[in-house]
């Protein structure tokens, strides 16, 4: 918006204080609404958005400090600029008039070329803030559809390399079971709201190429470029052979030391195992609990066998 078309509000009990400024302001090329008391104010306010309030302190109803108090704790009114406008001579009147959020203080009886200079700089003010603002929020929008499109390519990138490494059906249903696992942490009292959609997608990939070499899925994800997705596979092709209780790991990681990921995706695999060795469900579920505590978390073993119905065998 341009200075000339700014809207300014005037609000001052004395009629004779409001047509004097509207006269200054119009000359000026701004448009202008005025209000004699703080009631009448906030009538128009709910009309018109001005761009900075000339507004008087002394008011029959409430008083300009009052009212400035009240617009600077309105969301819809709290950035728009007030110049205090009064005959108060007292510092204290000043400094008060500052404290609430004033921008600028001009005595009565007024001086026409102060008010032109001081309400031309601060209508700048509030325009420049307003187009930076805009600005940033264009800004923002640009980055954050450049950022979408990178996440996606990261996604992309992931899925690819789970085709690469493709193990057939049962890497399939331990994808699924890790998955399954992941989103029900969800709601336990432990980590209620804290997995992410993204670190699910993650444990999900990450189970089917839980075998690649670490260097090889480093060369596509340093580990600055890893966003939470990325982390989860790479924290389970690092750690997923590692033990709760720390005994005969590659890492010598134990307990919640061990990634979250990698621990889930450990449970799953573990169970397939038992089922690709011939073991029945249920004695596979015996044997996952009887391990939970010494090779799994037990905690997330729990999880696994409330959840039992849901697995995929």
């Amino acid at each position: 918006m341009s200075d000339e078309k700014a809207t300014i509000l005037i609000v001052d009990d004395a009629v004779i204080n409001i047509g004097l400024l509207e006269e200054i302001l119009n000359d000026l090329g701004y448009n202008t609404c005025s209000a004699t008391g703080a009631a009448e104010a906030t009538e128009i306010l709910g009309r018109v958005m001005p761009q900075l309030v000339l507004l008087d302190i002394m008011m029959p109803d409430i008083n300009g400090y009052e009212f400035c108090e009240m617009l600077k704790k309105n969301p819809h009114t709290r950035d728009i600029p007030v110049i205090f406008v009064s005959a108060a001579e007292s510092d204290d009147e000043r400094e008060r008039a500052f404290e609430i959020g004033g921008v600028d203080f001009i005595r009565k009886p007024f001086d026409v070329t102060e008010i032109k200079t001081r309400v031309r700089t601060h209508i700048s003010i509030y325009n420049l803030r307003k187009q930076l603002e805009e600005n940033n929020k264009k800004l923002g929008k640009v980055i954050s559809e450049q950022s979408r499109k990178i996440e996606d390519e990261k996604k992309r990138i992931l899925k690819n390399i789970a085709l690469l490494y493709e193990e057939g059906e049962r890497n399939d249903i331990i994808s699924a079971n890790s998955r399954m696992l992941a989103q029900a942490l969800n709601f336990t009292e432990k980590y209620e709201n804290k997995i992410s959609g993204m670190f699910i997608e993650g444990v999900e990939i990450a189970a089917a190429i839980r075998g690649v070499e670490y260097k090889i899925f480093n060369v596509f994800f340093s580990g600055e470029e890893r966003n939470a997705s990325a982390r989860a596979v790479a924290d389970v092709i690092q750690s997923c052979k590692e033990r709760w209780d720390g005994t005969g790991t590659p890492e010598g990681l134990k307990g919640e030391s061990i990634p979250l990921a990698a621990r889930i995706v450990a449970i799953c695999a573990g169970f397939d195992s038992y089922i690709v060795n011939g073991l029945e469900r249920s004695s596979a579920l015996d044997k996952l609990q009887k391990n939970g505590g010494s090779i799994y978390d037990p905690y997330l073993v729990d999880l696994f066998l409330k959840i039992e119905k849901q697995i995929k065998s």
